[in-house]
Parts: structure tokens; C-alpha cells; sequence
């Protein structure tokens, strides 16, 4: 009888090393286990805090500022009128709104940038004067002084814009901001120009009074 031994030794030898290739193949196909997420981010560094202006630079932002909002507010008490008499007084009315609203808009820009936190409306004496103006337009006008409340009015209005330009100019030659040096250079000449036409309007009603 003959043996079946080595045959079938062989044959299971075979089929182990097949089995074991297999397995090999198998491992080596096998996807990598998935990466342990990366972690977040670094938290984004605060905000770099506004550079504060110099003293004396706040100092002038914040009273221009506030003239912006007095000459603009006294202007509009001004009624309006098509009397061609009242050109000058309405010219200086309508290049006074204009002028400094567009003034009072590139200074804001200035404070927001400093991170400056100032008054929005007028307070104390300046409001007073706002109002007061108002009413005196608004009452029938005094024989022999028809022409106190347009005086007085033009006064305020030469007061203040002849302060602000006098403290925008000394700010342009001063300032250590280099934004706020711009700014007068940019805008003192419309400041100046509703000063000098106060002031000639001022002369012109005194005049025609006398």
C-alpha cells in the first residue's frame, strides 16, 4: 500500500503559504487608520488697541467736532428766503451746511480710528444759543430792530467759525498725528471761508443799520 503521507504534508505546506501570502496581501492593502484631527487654530490674537491721540490733539477734536455741530445747527435757524436782498445770508447758510457737514464727516473718521467717544448733540449754552436763535426767527420782528435776530445770528456764527479756524490752523503746524495734519491741510480753507463771510456779512448789515 503505498503511503500518502508526503503528498498530503505537501500539499497543506501549499496551501498554508498560500493562506499566509493572502493574509500578507491583505494587511499590506489595508487603509491606515484616519488621522487624529488637527487641533483648532490658534484663537486669533485681540485687536491692537486704537493709538490714543496726543493731548492737545484730543483736545482740538473734540471742541471741532462740536463747532461742526454749532455752526451747522445755528445755520439751518436761518429761514429761507428768495428775497435776492438775502443772498449773502442764505449763500453763507447753504456753503456753511455743506461745507461743514463734509468736514464733520472726515474728522469722524479720525475718531473712530483713535477710538474716541464723543458727544452727538449739544449740550449747555451752545444748545441754548441754537434754540434762541430759533424763537427769534420764529417772532414777528420789532419795529427798529428788524434786523437783531439776522445780526446776532451772524455773530455766533463769526464767533465760532473764527475760533475754529484759528485752533484748525495752529493744529495743522502742531499736531503729532499725521491724519489730523491732513485734515486742517484739507479743510481749513472751508473753515476759513465761512469765518470771512461772517464776517463781511456782519460788517455789510451793520453798515446798512447806520
Amino acid at each position: 500500500m503505498k503511503s500518502t503521507f508526503l503528498p498530503i504534508v505537501s500539499h497543506s505546506l501549499s496551501a498554508a503559504a498560500v493562506c499566509a501570502l493572502l493574509g500578507a496581501s491583505a494587511f499590506a492593502q489595508a487603509p491606515a487608520p484616519a488621522a487624529a484631527p488637527a487641533a483648532a487654530a490658534t484663537a486669533a490674537a485681540p485687536a491692537e488697541k486704537p493709538k490714543p491721540l496726543a493731548a492737545e490733539d484730543e483736545k482740538y477734536v473734540r471742541n471741532a467736532i462740536n463747532a461742526f455741530m454749532f455752526l451747522i445747527q445755528m445755520a439751518k435757524t436761518l429761514p429761507a428766503s428768495t428775497d435776492q436782498t438775502q443772498a449773502a445770508q442764505n449763500r453763507l447758510r447753504d456753503t456753511t451746511v455743506k461745507d461743514m457737514t463734509a468736514a464733520q464727516g472726515a474728522l469722524n473718521k479720525i475718531v473712530e480710528a483713535h477710538g474716541l467717544k464723543l458727544p452727538t448733540e449739544l449740550v449747555g449754552n451752545d444748545k441754548n444759543d441754537v434754540e434762541r436763535a430759533t424763537k427769534a426767527f420764529a417772532k414777528p420782528p420789532i419795529k427798529g430792530f428788524e434786523n437783531k435776530p439776522l445780526l446776532d445770528w451772524v455773530g455766533e456764527m463769526l464767533k465760532e467759525s473764527k475760533r475754529l479756524d484759528h485752533e484748525t490752523e495752529q493744529v495743522g503746524k502742531t499736531s503729532q498725528d499725521a491724519d489730523l495734519k491732513t485734515f486742517a491741510s484739507n479743510y481749513n480753507p472751508s473753515i476759513r471761508n465761512i469765518y470771512t463771510s461772517s464776517e463781511s456779512l456782519e460788517k455789510a448789515l451793520k453798515t446798512k443799520k447806520k
